[in-house]
């Protein structure tokens, strides 16, 4: 069925392309800006880890016996949490340097760009 808007004008698929010669390709190179897998995974670990750490002492400071000698379970809890945490931020900071490092290298070994016109 063929509606009053599109009477005169040809729908097809073709002349909608000879409308837009180029396309979607224009022949530019995309560059992804977003953070990568590594990046992300780098900051998580270290937000995780300081969570931890934060929970762990809540915990260690609000819940725990510490009238005791005996372990008790929070007691554990905290310490558990707190090594976790210790942990995720050292994984977590250790992966930053190392992309960090590595971004600068590639950019120190890139050789510098001539101004235009200049040889």
């Amino acid at each position: 069925m063929v509606t009053p808007a599109a009477a005169g004008r040809d729908t097809s698929a073709q002349a909608r392309r000879a409308d837009r010669p180029y396309h979607e390709d224009m022949g530019t190179a995309v560059r992804r800006t977003g953070w990568s897998l590594a990046w992300r995974l780098a900051v998580a670990l270290a937000a995780f880890g300081g969570i931890c750490l934060v929970a762990s002492m809540l915990i260690a400071f609000f819940i725990a016996d510490h009238s005791s000698s005996d372990s008790s379970a929070s007691s554990l809890i905290a310490i558990g949490l707190g090594g976790l945490g210790f942990l995720a931020a050292l994984l977590g900071a250790v992966l930053l340097g190392g992309l960090a490092l590595a971004r600068f290298w590639r950019r120190a070994r890139r050789p510098p760009q001539r101004a235009p016109g200049r040889s």
